[in-house]
């Protein structure tokens, strides 16, 4: 069976990215906004530096196909660069200036940028006052335009690689969707990274849109997001599960005025419907869930009205199919297996690897109805295989994050000599709770064999920039802490079911 967004297909329009972010605004509204300095840029002025940047690259040699690495954070000088280079013809590699210099140099052996960039802002300088210029290349939306690491969470990282087409069809089909529309007015505030697909997608939908976006580099502190979504009167917002779980909890959120906000866009991680619900009642917005992935931008997005526990439907132009991971063989409304996507906003490919040709393998576990509606259950390389049983970490997580003393929560496997694995979980509270009391919060909601062996208190449960949960060096932890219980410690058989999903 294969689902497509219930819409009427969109036609197709090829377009270059730079192109199609920066034409047709007014050039003295405010396009860029800096969170912590309160720095603006016109869309003009970011037209005009785009520009400017891209003669400056062409002038150095630099051009078509030739990559540069961007390495920076959510200032108004990162999209100057990002849009200057593409215009240049340049292939733009980003990456996380969070990461480690061997994480970046490891980046960098598989992109193999000419130029890099770790400040925007200088750099725009220099290459302005040089003034070395040159005529600028003719390009096709077929090429390359932009190299997004994967979130290296189970795995080393690969670069997935989008075309300019590719990515302005996400553009069209997200504006084209109902409710995800941005328009001038808006205020888009984001603290997901630039760098990142979600944070560069909703950076673009913004200024194709005439909104303002609003850049604040993601960190520890709750407060300085709220602010940004008060003092600069934020309408639309990207958020991932944690922040959702802030905005409908903490009593911070209760110090500012957030009355301005009529969209939460969810994306990066599961997240519990509750919190949704919570966070949308509390603060009187509607709370859209959104599924993408690094190799296909986002697919899948809520619709009115919303379907309880769903991820969304499939956008304009992208089909859907489930197959059984074992098989291959395509499953019916209601059957879980892996999700399978095509469609024009795909990637083109890894660098170094095959292209896709087809079907996408997301590597997620997903079922879908009747209707197309998406419901997401787990990564598949993440299932935790208890005596033969699957576990999916996002399901324990959802229940733990439904205490009312747990801030954050992450669920991962044990090697168990009995059971081949056991979940275990890391949880950062914001009230007094036992650990034993936690596991008795999972048990009376869940089925035996998804009981936690252990919980461990963390100050925070580890995540990437864009919130994914770094579950490789969880996994490290727990290991490590299952060697180190006494060989008489008491050990608990799970009851398992008769029939085990394998």
């Amino acid at each position: 069976m294969m689902w497509r967004s219930s819409n009427s297909p969109l036609p197709l329009v090829a377009a270059l990215l730079d192109e199609e972010v920066l034409a047709g605004h007014d050039p003295l509204a405010p396009a860029l906004i800096d969170a912590r300095g309160g720095r603006t840029i016109a869309f003009g002025q970011l037209a005009d530096g785009a520009r400017r940047v891209a003669a400056g690259l062409a002038g150095r040699g630099l051009g078509r196909d030739d990559v540069v690495a961007l390495v920076a954070g959510n200032t108004p000088d990162f999209a100057v660069v990002l849009y200057g280079a593409l215009a240049a013809g340049c292939t733009v590699a980003l990456s996380n200036p969070a990461l480690t210099e061997g994480e970046q140099e490891r980046q960098f052996a598989i992109s193999r940028p000419r130029l890099v960039v770790p400040d925007p802002a200088a750099f725009t300088r220099e290459l302005l006052s040089s003034g070395r210029t040159a005529e600028l290349p003719a390009r096709d939306p077929e090429d390359v335009a932009l190299l997004f690491s994967s979130s290296g969470t189970t795995g080393l990282p690969k670069l997935a690689a989008h075309t300019h087409a590719g990515a302005t069809a996400f553009l069209q089909a997200i504006a084209a969707t109902p409710g995800m529309a941005v328009e001038p007015g808006d205020v888009l505030g984001c603290v997901i990274p630039f760098t990142h697909l979600f944070g560069c997608a909703l950076l673009a939908h913004g200024l194709r849109g005439g909104a303002s976006v609003v850049g604040l580099d993601p960190g520890p502190d709750p407060e300085a997001f709220l602010r940004m979504l008060a003092e600069h009167r934020v309408t639309v917002a990207p958020v991932t599960p944690p922040l959702v779980a802030l905005l409908a909890r903490s009593p911070l959120v209760d110090r500012y005025d957030l009355s301005a906000l009529r969209l939460l866009i969810a994306s990066a991680a599961p997240c519990a419907p509750e919190l949704q619900e919570q966070a949308a009642a509390r603060l009187g917005c509607r709370v859209a869930d959104c599924l993408g992935s690094t190799e296909a931008w986002a697919y899948a997005m809520g619709v009115e009205p919303p379907v309880r526990g769903s991820v969304g439907a499939p956008i304009a132009n992208i089909e859907l199919c489930v197959v059984d991971p074992a098989t291959g063989a395509r499953l019916g409304a209601g059957e879980t297996g892996e999700l399978w996507i095509r469609g024009p906003q795909v990637m083109r490919g890894y660098v170094g690897h095959v292209d896709v040709r087809d079907w996408l393998a997301t590597g997620d576990l997903a079922r879908v109805d009747a209707a197309g509606n998406v419901f997401l259950i787990d990564r598949l390389k993440e299932l935790i295989k208890v005596g033969g049983a699957s576990v999916a970490p996002a399901e324990v997580e959802r229940e733990l994050r439904l205490h009312p003393a747990v801030d954050d929560a992450a669920v991962v496997g044990r090697p168990d000599p009995e059971l081949g694995e056991v979940p275990v979980a890391f949880v950062s509270l914001s009230g007094a709770v036992a650990p034993d009391e936690l596991r008795a919060w999972v048990a009376l909601r869940l089925a035996p064999w998804k009981h936690l062996r252990d919980v461990v208190v963390v100050e925070a449960v580890p995540r990437s920039p864009a919130g994914k949960i770094l579950r490789r060096e969880l996994i490290a932890r727990a290991q490590a802490a299952g060697n180190r219980r006494p060989s008489s410690a008491r050990r608990e058989t799970p009851s398992l079911p008769q029939a085990v999903e394998r």
